[in-house]
């Protein structure tokens, strides 16, 4: 309540004197917090995009039938939010389009973060009992290493992100009478920017001066990003499909026409409700570039 009543009305006042303020007035209003166990100490990696931090959150942030889906990823050394978006549903696809904005911006990091979620992996990429999940698979592809948090406390960053985002973002988006994606967008950017500039009590500095400290000392592993058309092979949902007699696919419900080739089975590249490739094979690491195309088609 102090940050917007200094944001919006210009009204300054130091947080406890507005928090001594609501419990006179409107002690009815108030929750109080649930218990909780004694913190951890926590560590932070050394450099920036050495690790970053990704879960989602369903929530019903805002009155509608369906709950929503928040995407958020943090840098774990600056704590920076990286990128938070809205999305209707917790699917990898989702997660590939988040994810894609978020390397162009950035570049790629070293390690990505999550907990473990299916459609993560269950576990992280050097065990081999099951097969990879896409979501693996793409990563593996890129060269950015998957781990799989052991419990929701190792990584606690971004579980205190959400825990504060759901504290705060339900309020604003009811004072906002927001019902729609697009404008929860625009009150969640506003609250992801300010959340970089607030101080961070355990640094002393907020997390867009923490990461322009690191550049500064050169403390950074930035690794470039490769060109959207490579991330248009990995960022995608792979598909197998039966190459017919006629030289034809089966795919959503109808057939499509791909060049002829010897193969019996080819590897479909799927971006849904977008378009998709027939490639010959899946693409080979290490170089993991295109193969040979069959067809393209938008959807």
């Amino acid at each position: 309540m102090a940050d917007e009543l200094e944001t919006r009305l210009g009204f300054k006042r130091h947080r406890e004197s507005v928090a001594a303020f609501a419990r006179t007035h409107f002690p009815e209003l108030l929750g109080q917090p649930e218990p909780r166990p004694k913190a951890r100490r926590r560590w932070e990696r050394s450099r920036l995009d050495k690790l970053w931090q990704h879960d989602s959150s369903i929530h019903q942030w805002w009155p509608a039938q369906e709950k929503q889906t928040l995407l958020l990823t943090v840098d774990d050394h600056s704590r920076k939010l990286l990128g938070a978006v809205f999305v209707p549903t917790d699917t990898t696809w989702n997660h590939f389009e988040h994810f894609r904005r978020l390397f162009l911006a950035h570049s790629l990091p070293l390690v990505v973060y999550t907990d473990g979620l299916s459609l993560f992996g269950h576990d992280s990429m050097a065990d081999d009992r099951d097969p990879c999940s896409e979501f693996q698979r793409a990563f593996s592809a890129l060269g950015v290493t998957h781990l799989v948090a052991p419990s929701p406390q190792a990584k606690g960053k971004i579980e205190r992100r959400f825990g504060t985002l759901q504290k705060r973002l339900v309020a604003l988006l009811a004072y906002e009478k927001v019902h729609s994606y697009a404008a929860a967008q625009t009150v969640l950017d506003r609250e992801v920017q300010r959340q970089n500039a607030t101080v961070c009590r355990t640094t002393g500095l907020h997390p867009n001066a923490a990461w322009e400290k690191a550049f500064a000392e050169k403390r950074a592993v930035t690794r470039p990003c490769p060109p959207a058309t490579l991330l248009n092979l990995h960022l995608a949902l792979q598909l197998k499909r039966r190459v017919n007699a006629d030289h034809q696919i089966d795919f959503l419900g109808q057939s499509w026409p791909i060049a002829p080739t010897k193969r019996s089975a080819i590897t479909l590249i799927h971006h849904p409700l977008r378009q998709f490739w027939a490639v010959t094979q899946p693409p080979s690491p290490p170089l993991n570039h295109w193969p040979e195309i069959l067809g393209k088609y938008s959807l």
